[in-house]
């Protein structure tokens, strides 16, 4: 289901089911060594004895290392300098009767090298590239088509920096609270079911929500990520999670008493049977830091993705909004609004936020979209994939739809500063909803089977294959430590979320 105030190019799209959103220094030089002290002369001769021998030249000191250069965008620091070289020479011997000659100085220690400064770390840096074209022939089920990466730059924006005194501030006002915590309180249940719309292979569990939610027409599912995601073994707080984003429309909600934004339904689907799950709403914190609060964020949230603490929310037209984990706050439910006013925090109804952290906006002449993310823990180093939804008038081509792979530090982070994706990619496919990806092979959820149908491609360079799929599919997660793919429909009266086996699914 579409935002009403996406373009009306995608209305055909959204009459089949699909939900995509529519377009949218070198480091200086330490001190030179201090050089060695003059050997003292020999003494003067009364009467023809030898001169004393010079008094050997002090050591020169040994230069101080020279500062790490500073790294470059994504490169390494710079090598300290090297130290001075070693102490000067000793003063050579007196003459004979005449007198004895001074003795030689000492020579001077070398000063240490300055650091070697830090290097860029990707050629793509200053390089200039033209946005790639669908090549010739080009066909669905093509597979994929490697495109040039650095036509696309991500820079991480001033969010991370401007958010988090105000995040600081409504930590200091509101309970900061853990995922444990959440997971300790859920207050709603699903529905177990037996069978998917669509007949997909290898289903091991699904369910739907409960019926106020299952027939809800203003709260759309969406993005799905979870535990497997965020940990290498696949649990948070000791438990098997499932993390699913919903998107408010507000004009399907006669009566509401305003924008909500984005929520994210917390499942423990560790026990067997129908799992237990709560919501907690995505905001951005606003007002000051003595004065903080926060507000909805009316975006698709069409993917999402957990890696360690940190969350990513695909924002179709910018980039990636980043949530922190650790940073959730319990608020007050006694009125259905947003925002924080006489001490007082509220989330329109839901007792759990998450604030913004930080953005990772888009930087390309040939405008990407963000209209899916997940988490690809099968590269070196793990990765997100993000994507385009494009279908027959959304976009340039219904084939136009690229893939990206961007890589992450160890705390899960882009990091600072300008980026390119590791790869980019021509999908070879229509209506992708979202993508996952393992060893090399990319799982594409496509909602381009008419009738509300969906399809599961499975592509790698040059090759696809398709398999049945949910109807009215959206994202999908890869569930490594359990070799099983998530994925879930937004189809009113019909949302069921669900695993099968990857092995039914296999490489084309």
């Amino acid at each position: 289901m579409l935002r009403t105030h996406f373009a009306a190019s995608l209305v055909v799209g959204a009459l089949l089911g699909a939900c995509a959103e529519s377009s949218t220094a070198d480091a200086p030089s330490k001190d030179a060594g201090v050089g060695g002290g003059s050997g003292t002369g020999g003494a003067a001769s009364g009467g023809g004895a030898a001169g004393t021998a010079g008094v050997a030249g002090a050591a020169g000191s040994a230069g101080a290392a020279g500062t790490a250069g500073a790294a470059g965008s994504g490169g390494a620091a710079g090598a300290g300098g090297t130290g001075g070289n070693g102490g000067g020479s000793g003063g050579s011997g007196g003459t004979s009767a005449a007198g004895g000659s001074g003795g030689t100085g000492g020579t001077s220690g070398a000063g240490g090298s300055g650091g070697t400064g830090g290097s860029t770390g990707d050629p793509c840096q200053g390089k200039t590239v033209s946005c790639p074209t669908l090549p010739a022939g080009y066909a669905a089920g093509a597979g994929l088509s490697a495109i040039e990466r650095c036509a696309f730059p991500i820079d991480e924006g001033a969010e991370k920096t401007k958010l988090a005194p105000l995040v600081d501030g409504l930590a200091k006002l509101l309970p900061n609270k853990t995922v444990g915590d959440v997971l300790a309180d859920l207050n709603r249940s699903t529905v177990a079911v037996t069978s998917v719309p669509g007949g997909p292979p290898g289903v091991v569990r699904a369910f739907r929500w409960e019926d106020a939610e299952n027939d809800k027409p203003y709260w759309i599912p969406q993005g799905i990520t979870g535990s497997a995601d965020a940990q290498p073994n696949g649990l948070v707080a000791g438990r098997h999670l499932v993390v699913v984003s919903f998107y408010y429309d507000l004009a399907s909600h006669p009566g509401s008493t305003g924008e909500k934004g984005v929520r994210l339904a917390f499942v423990d689907v560790t026990p067997s049977g129908a799992p237990k799950y709560r919501f907690a709403l995505l905001v951005e914190p606003s007002g000051t830091a003595t004065a903080p609060s926060f507000k909805a964020i009316p975006i698709h949230a069409g993917g999402i993705a957990w890696f360690g603490n940190l969350l990513y929310v695909a924002d179709t037209f910018t980039g990636f909004r980043v949530f922190d984990t650790t940073r959730i706050f319990q608020v007050d439910t006694d009125q259905d609004t947003i925002g924080c006013s006489a001490g007082k925090c509220r989330a329109g109804l839901y007792k759990y936020v998450l604030p913004q952290v930080g953005t990772y906006r888009e930087a390309s002449s040939c405008a990407p979209r963000f209209s899916f993310v997940s988490v690809d823990r099968s590269s070196s180093p793990p990765s997100l994939i993000s994507g385009e939804y494009c279908s027959g008038s959304s976009c340039s081509a219904a084939l136009s739809g690229r893939l990206f792979r961007w890589s992450l530090d160890p705390a899960g982070a882009i990091g600072p500063g300008r980026h390119w994706p590791a790869q980019a990619f021509y999908g070879g496919q229509v209506q992708v909803q979202g993508a996952g990806a393992k060893d090399g092979t990319f799982f594409l959820s496509s909602s381009a089977p008419s009738g509300a149908g969906g399809a599961l491609y499975r592509v790698t360079p040059g090759k696809s294959a398709t398999s049945k799929w949910v109807d009215a599919p959206e994202d999908v997660v890869i569930d490594g430590p359990r070799d099983l793919i998530w994925s879930l429909s937004e189809k009113l009266s019909a949302r069921v979320v669900f695993a099968a086996k990857l092995a039914s699914y296999p490489t084309p």
